[in-house]
């Protein structure tokens, strides 16, 4: 078995553990390289700007942040570990997808994708599984940079009405260097799971 394997079995293994002990919902952080996971994930959890490292497997934090505490999963985004996404979102209560706000519309398309790869790989889980799907928070990051798209324009390019219509989605704007924004997405994301939650409770 590959390394890559055995990774992903142990990551799944992992993290099927903490879906089934009661505790705060649990949260992964996926996105391309650069488009600022960790940089946002440690302004959350230290209220404060903290130069991050590009992330090279993951980084793992409690926060309370949104009115309600988390566990927040930040995986690294560079193309050749993309593929482990999937053993981190398998049984995750929720999803935050970061986009680099100012990325060139190649970077967007390829974002695209990979999001809705993603969102492929968990519809047939959930099914699998009988479980409801995990609400999807877009964060709109680095607002604050020259040509930033607003949240419409990314969805748009990102194609979010195009997601199936049982995936609960939303998009929210964010400086993850500032801290501006962050609060009120982690509010929206605990708001979106609220319902995600409730409405898979009415149809069991």
């Amino acid at each position: 078995m590959g390394v890559s394997r055995v990774m992903e079995a142990a990551q799944s293994l992992v993290l099927g553990l903490v879906a089934l002990v009661t505790g705060p919902p649990h949260v992964v952080l996926v996105g391309l390289d650069s488009s600022g996971k960790t940089t946002a994930l440690l302004r959350l959890k230290y209220g404060q700007y903290v130069n991050a490292v590009p992330t090279v497997g993951f980084n793992c934090e409690k926060v309370r942040c949104g009115g309600g505490h988390w566990l927040v999963w930040d995986v690294g985004g560079a193309e050749r570990v993309r593929p482990l996404w999937r053993s981190y979102t398998r049984a995750t209560d929720a999803l935050v997808f970061v986009v680099d706000s100012s990325s060139s519309m190649d970077r967007l398309e390829e974002a695209r994708l990979e999001l809705h790869r993603m969102t492929r790989q968990q519809s047939s889980e959930c099914v699998a599984l009988n479980r409801a799907r995990p609400p999807l928070l877009v964060l709109a990051n680095k607002q604050d940079l020259p040509g930033a798209k607003d949240t419409q324009q990314l969805a748009k390019s990102l194609g979010l009405t195009d997601l199936p219509h049982c995936q609960p989605w939303a998009v929210a704007a964010a400086c993850a260097v500032t801290g501006e924004g962050l609060d009120d997405a982690m509010v929206a994301l605990h708001h979106l799971l609220l319902k995600t939650r409730k409405m898979h409770r009415s149809r069991k």
